[in-house]
């Protein structure tokens, strides 16, 4: 797939994950639910770690600068840096099975929304971790069955769509992705 495909499918891309993140977001008081994870998990499913990571992270940076909610933190940014990695690194070039799917999600969940989300949050305003920890794991249980039926039931399907119209093309050229749907 040439750049410039690519980079314009990834701008779309962020821009959505602003929008998802910052106008039609719920925040709460340590919780905010949003469905953000949906255009960053379809950056990294369809073009990678890499660049789901840094469609991520600019998504986290220009929806702080564009809709502040608190001081900007580089450790939220790193949060994002990882839902992207970790979505392009299990699903990324691979066929996503439900096994892999929920595998996939438990590990986001564990890492970025409970563990580095919890440091971040603890870090910037100082709120007692135990708090975190019992708010973030209900959210993250929620997180858990939301995400897992989104990717396997909604992002698999358009991947697939998008690999057979040919409006992206695999990086992995042996199209095994292909021939199992």
């Amino acid at each position: 797939m040439n750049n410039t495909r690519r980079i314009a499918i990834l701008s779309l891309l962020t821009a959505l994950t602003v929008i998802l993140a910052k106008l039609l977001a719920i925040n709460l008081q340590f919780v905010r639910i949003g469905v953000e994870f949906v255009s960053i998990a379809l950056g990294s499913i369809l073009f990678g770690p890499a660049w789901g990571a840094l469609s991520a992270v600019l998504a986290d940076i220009l929806g702080g600068f564009l809709f502040p909610t608190g001081p900007y933190s580089p450790l939220i940014s790193i949060v994002a840096v990882a839902n992207g990695l970790i979505y392009g690194f299990f699903l990324y070039n691979k066929e996503i099975t439900a096994r892999r799917t929920v595998f996939t999600v438990l590990t986001k969940a564990f890492v970025s929304d409970f563990l580095l989300m919890s440091i971040a949050l603890y870090v910037l305003y100082k709120i007692p971790i135990d708090e975190l920890f019992i708010a973030r794991s209900i959210k993250t249980a929620a997180v858990i069955i939301i995400e897992t039926l989104i990717i396997y039931f909604v992002l698999r399907p358009v991947r697939n769509i998008l690999y057979k119209k040919g409006w992206i093309i695999p990086d992995n050229q042996q199209t095994d992705i292909l021939k199992k749907h």
